[in-house]
């Protein structure tokens, strides 16, 4: 106690006093180095990048200018840098750090108009291959696991793949195979390792593919990592290889990955590839950039098929368990309709679930009954009018599976809900006559009552009871 109570006035002025130690250090450039680079001091350094004045950040971002390689390479240091590229430095001060790959020119002499390599080569033509060679040559020492854990070496490898010829591209391809899986979580890493996914050899593919067992679902859910998988369905012609590394885990975690909004999309890539109904055109422009690679053999519609053949069946018994569930949850039940239409698997396990789901006799104010809640009401709507369809290629459609399982008396309580009474007039135009006539003869006793109703579907409904 005697101790703490000397020591307290001097305690008292600690934080002032390490502040302006800092801020005379800031005035130092090699002192900035030093302490980035050092176990206890870097913290002092991301503290000030976080917390310090405009000038003190802009001091230290300039004090990293001709270091920028060996601090990347330095295992403390890089991570404060790391902090100053991705958290604090604007896109010009971003980019005259990543200009030091560039070459030893732009090590001494910043070009301040050139933002990016596409910029400086748009330019400046002639510059482009020496560039790239200077790239290739300052990034082969970053080619370990620590040094590509950082934003900026992924930046630096997407202008180098941006811009490189296919030869160059198979060299570095072949260093990075087995270490793209610790890049395709950003942005930047992610189009990387699609395009070393694109331009590598089948050799190549089969390595990067292996890397990714047990880490599939984290891929799967990941913001940028997702598109790695979906370029390696439109890429790899070893579809028996992609079922046992890739296939296999997401069927085995199908319900963790459909939860998720990124997830969806691998599943939906597999059922439907490139679906404008479920791709935005942009979204299919990234993944179109890999068409016409000369290490795919396979035609894309066979490599598809038989991804698809594959992968169905695991598909077809997930989605007929716990079917009501599935249809109430608008983000899944959204699956059902390409399961439906895509899947090479017999569906009706789904059908029969479907069937289960709804026989349940509706009661008035029942807003979580199949045919009245939203969600579901908008996938089987979707469903019956797929029944044309299915009915030209000699298939059975959803409305024959409900007329054979579902009891008259359910189907009739379905009129006193607006949503039911206009499921069963999606029934009634998108069946074939015989069907059709059926259910208008298990409806028949119901015409009072739905004149007698006051929603719109049981108006319409009874118009097409009426119908000749």
């Amino acid at each position: 106690m005697r101790l703490l109570h000397a020591l307290a006035p001097f305690l008292s002025f600690l934080r002032s006093r390490l502040f302006c130690f800092i801020g005379f250090s800031l005035s130092f450039p090699d002192e900035i180095i030093a302490m980035s680079k050092s176990k206890y001091a870097k913290f002092v350094m991301i503290k000030m990048l976080m917390y310090g004045t405009k000038e003190q950040k802009k001091k230290i971002i300039e004090a990293f200018y001709g270091n920028v390689r060996s601090l990347l390479r330095h295992t403390i240091a890089a991570q404060v840098i790391e902090h100053a590229y991705n958290e604090v430095a604007n896109a010009t001060e971003r980019a005259l750090l990543a200009q030091e790959f560039y070459g030893p020119s732009y090590v001494l002499f910043k070009d301040q108009g050139a933002k990016t390599l596409s910029q400086l080569v748009k330019e400046t033509p002639a510059v482009k291959e020496q560039v790239l060679d200077h790239i290739r040559e300052a990034l082969t020492p970053c080619l370990e696991k620590s040094s590509l854990a950082h934003s900026m070496v992924h930046h630096i490898l997407f202008e180098y793949f941006e811009h490189a010829s296919n030869e160059k591209k198979e060299t570095l391809i072949e260093t990075l195979q087995e270490q793209l899986i610790h890049i395709l979580h950003t942005h930047d890493g992610s189009r990387v390792a699609m395009q070393c996914i694109w331009y590598g050899s089948a050799k190549v593919r089969k390595a990067i593919v292996k890397t990714f067992k047990t880490l599939v679902m984290k891929i799967a859910k990941e913001e940028h990592g997702h598109f790695v998988l979906l370029a390696a369905f439109d890429a790899v012609d070893d579809t028996k290889l992609m079922n046992k590394i890739i296939l296999s885990e997401l069927k085995e975690n199908l319900t963790a990955i459909i939860q998720d909004p990124n997830g969806r999309k691998v599943v939906l890539h597999l059922l439907s590839p490139r679906d404008p109904r479920y791709f935005h055109p942009k979204y299919v422009d990234v993944l179109k950039q890999g068409d016409g690679n000369s290490n795919s053999k396979k035609d894309a519609a066979v490599r598809a098929k038989e991804l698809l053949d594959y992968f169905s069946v695991g598909v077809v018994e997930y989605f007929s368990d716990g079917m009501k569930e599935h249809l109430v949850n608008g983000s899944v039940g959204i699956f059902l309709p390409a399961v439906i239409e895509k899947s090479t698997a017999d569906v009706t396990p789904i059908y029969a679930a479907i069937c289960d789901a709804c026989n349940e006799a509706y009661v008035e104010g029942a807003e979580n009954h199949v045919v009245e809640n939203a969600a579901s009401h908008f996938v089987m709507k979707k469903l019956v009018q797929m029944d044309k369809q299915r009915a030209e290629q000699g298939l059975p459609g959803l409305t024959d599976e409900l007329m054979q399982r579902i009891p008259e008396k359910v189907l009739q309580s379905w009129t006193l809900c607006n949503r039911g009474a206009f499921l069963l007039v999606n029934m009634l135009e998108c069946s074939q006559a015989p069907v059709v006539s059926k259910l208008k003869k298990s409806l028949s006793s119901m015409r009072s009552e739905l004149a007698d109703l006051g929603f719109k579907g049981a108006s319409v409904l009874l118009e097409k009871l009426n119908a000749k």
